[in-house]
């Protein structure tokens, strides 16, 4: 599958390292704690090791796929090059090197893994700040500072992680995850509808156009940034409302996205299934927080961070893979069998407090699938790591041109 492909243009094009050290960071993690753990290998040193699984996908995984994706993005925003070559090496470097020093906390003096890992999100920071100022392309300053804001959350995770504050650094955590949720949706909202609405005009669609973004859109952001506001002012009741009027919210928004017409295409049915996962989230977050049906706010997560964070980063970052010769894009059995396998187990993984008899048997059955499903869209993504970059990365042929 390996041999016989150029990989001499890898480090040209910043979603090749930064979208394989994204995928391989997911599926690591979990073959690690809980598969590999439960199989007699030494655990992580971390203080505990949902501590390091929750590090991991947040600060590891979504760290690497927003690297990529906003990289990848860049140079259409600022018609400059895209960060390549040794550039490209140490930034990559910086991340893996951060992954050992995590996975070695505590036989490493702590300043060793905050350094290796600020270092990451401060070389992201700097480099696409500098492109954006010099393009003069300031709107785009608002996804760019998701770089910063999360290596300083990431920087608070660990600090209060070697004062031995778990469950602070869950708490942590859920606020992270309310950030992420509000860029998924700021970047989900936009890219979807789009790539949707070029589909079904190649495919003479003539029905009620797709709507994309609105000022409706504006509505979940602020509600989303609500909910970090009022819990951080330790408001967690109204926090949790809001949470859910933003889940009612990103619902509305999806409504003229034409979604039932878009399932007809594997590429767009994953991005349509997993930006859905937002709202029910945030829904079942919002509603666990408020105690309601009794589910736990620890299983309500999961529709997030097995649901939504990883169908996106598959959808969006997949297509990579897709270009067809002709200029369109399409699934491959690779991507297709990935997000099928990944959606599943987020379905698995809510299940587990509903069947508290069979909670061991669930729990390993959804690591299963999650790392069956990794592979098979890993192995799916080689063609993408190989040969010149196909530009644009994350788009085929757009109506009206060649």
């Amino acid at each position: 599958m390996i041999s016989g492909r150029d990989f001499s243009a890898f480090w040209d094009a910043p979603h090749r390292p930064l979208f394989l050290s994204a995928f391989l960071c997911a599926l690591l993690t979990v073959a690690w704690w809980p598969l590999g753990v439960r199989l007699g290998l030494p655990a992580p040193a971390f203080p505990t090791v949902v501590l390091w699984h929750v590090h991991e996908l947040i600060f590891g995984f979504a760290a690497a796929a927003i690297g990529g994706y906003l990289l990848t993005a860049l140079p259409g925003w600022t018609a400059r090059p895209p960060l390549r070559g040794t550039g490209l090496k140490a930034l990559t470097l910086a991340w893996v090197l951060a992954r050992i020093a995590i996975a070695g906390f505590e036989a490493l003096p702590f300043a060793v893994p905050l350094l290796l890992n600020a270092a990451f999100f401060l070389g992201l920071s700097v480099f696409l700040c500098r492109q954006i100022a010099a393009a003069k392309a300031y709107r785009k300053l608002g996804l760019a500072a998701a770089v910063p804001a999360l290596g300083a959350g990431e920087a608070v995770f660990l600090t209060g992680t070697a004062a031995g504050d778990i469950w602070g650094c869950l708490a942590l955590a859920r606020i992270i995850l309310t950030g992420l949720i509000l860029l998924m949706f700021s970047a989900g909202a936009r890219a979807v509808p789009a790539f949707t609405r070029n589909w079904l005009a190649q495919q003479g669609y003539s029905g009620p156009p797709v709507q994309g973004w609105t000022r409706l859109c504006f509505l979940p952001q602020g509600l989303l940034a609500l909910v970090v506001v009022l819990t951080l002012a330790g408001f967690s009741g109204a926090a949790h409302a809001a949470l859910i009027a933003s889940a009612v919210t990103m619902l509305w928004t999806m409504k003229g996205w034409r979604t039932c017409a878009a399932l007809r295409n594997p590429l767009l049915a994953a991005q349509h299934m997993a930006f859905l996962w937002l709202p029910l989230g945030a829904l079942a977050i919002g509603a666990a927080g408020l105690g309601f049906a009794g589910y736990p706010m620890a299983a309500a997560v999961h529709a997030i961070t097995i649901g939504a964070m990883p169908g996106l980063i598959m959808a969006i970052a997949g297509r990579a893979a897709c270009h067809a010769p002709d200029g369109t894009m399409r699934a491959g059995s690779g991507f297709k069998a990935g997000v099928v396998l990944v959606w599943l187990t987020a379905w698995v993984r809510l299940a587990v407090p509903l069947f508290p008899a069979h909670a061991e048997t669930l729990i390993t059955a959804a690591a299963l699938l999650w790392c069956a499903g990794w592979l098979a869209f890993v192995a799916g993504f080689l063609p993408a790591l190989s040969g010149p970059a196909r530009r644009p990365v994350l788009s085929g042929r757009s109506v009206g041109k060649p």
